[in-house]
């Protein structure tokens, strides 16, 4: 079989439309929404929140392979 030869400006594009485009319209929603009101930045965590606590391996984080 032949393969054509295919020109890199249009791979270029397709990343493009592929890849770049959604992730723009994904961002621009976020954008939108969080302007609107609608997404709120979340709160902070309470302090110590992470200390003192363990798993039931008596690890603090990871499981097994961490320990």
């Amino acid at each position: 079989m032949d393969k054509p030869d295919i020109n890199p400006l249009i791979i270029f594009l397709l990343y493009f439309v592929r890849c770049l485009i959604p992730l723009g319209i994904m961002l621009g929603i976020s954008y939108v929404l969080r302007r609107l009101g609608l997404i709120s930045k979340p709160s902070p965590p309470p302090n110590n929140w992470n200390n003192n606590q363990s798993n039931s391996n008596g690890t603090s984080e990871g499981g097994m392979a961490h320990g």
